[in-house]
């Protein structure tokens, strides 16, 4: 945000510097429409940029949420088959919840699943895959829980790719468009009042740069997506198992 202040401010300077010598009325005009037009483009692509990342923001929220329900239906399911036989099952699965937080969250911040979480969904699998249904029932619940598995694996590569996502390309062209409105703002004379307000204009467009920045990385920085309904359905789990 200061970063982008301080240069559109030197660029008002350094423009109004060049413009001052040959300002007349006849330049001004163009230069008013030209600033007008190019300020409508910036804001376009400002609004464009912020609602690519809310975009995508509300799907790694929506992946996260899905995937704390297909844990819960999973467990739950499990419960048709004898307690005592898929308590082991059900411990692993609380247990690759919370290795989602604890493993896979710090390992999206490097792009890539955690390691633990992985061998913790593998061995739930297999115990799944060993289940042995004795009734009709059982068997479609057998079925029910592994398309949950696979619901598992989907959402958990949403979340990878989003955490690979690079900020929106033309994240580059606002701040040369930026500039460019600074430019033709210098056919204007610096005045205290007019360069407070331009002051606060680009301290407010630097701030929607740097939450679009972050936001486009949502694992990592001081904005993040926190795995709260995850968090939440563990708690619940446990309590079950007690």
């Amino acid at each position: 945000m200061g970063f982008t202040s301080v240069l559109s401010l030197a660029v008002y300077i350094i423009s109004y510097k060049l413009i001052e010598k040959s300002k007349t009325v006849r330049l001004i005009e163009p230069i008013n429409n030209l600033f007008r037009l190019v300020a409508i483009i910036v804001s376009l692509m400002l609004s464009l940029s912020f609602g690519e990342v809310i975009t995508e923001w509300k799907a790694i929220k929506n992946a996260i949420n899905q995937e704390s329900v297909a844990i819960s239906d999973t467990y739950i399911n499990l419960k048709y088959y004898d307690s005592e036989a898929t308590r082991e099952i059900r411990a692993i699965l609380i247990d690759y919840a919370q290795a989602v937080i604890d493993d896979d969250w710090p390992a999206m911040a490097n792009d890539r699943l955690g390691q633990r979480a992985s061998a913790l969904k593998r061995q739930f699998t297999e115990k799944v895959m060993e289940l042995k249904p004795a009734t009709s029932i059982q068997k479609e619940i057998r079925s029910g829980i592994i398309a949950d598995i696979d619901r598992l694996s989907d959402h958990r590569l949403i979340r990878l790719n989003h955490s690979m996502a690079k900020p929106p390309v033309y994240v580059l062209v606002i701040i040369f468009g930026i500039l460019v409105s600074m430019a033709c703002f210098g056919a204007y004379q610096p005045q205290f009042p007019l360069i407070a307000l331009v002051s606060l204009c680009t301290l407010f467009i630097g701030m929607v740069l740097y939450l679009i920045l972050a936001m486009s990385d949502p694992f990592q920085g001081r904005i993040i997506i926190d795995p709260t309904s995850i968090a939440n359905l563990i708690e619940a789990l446990e309590s079950g198992m007690r």
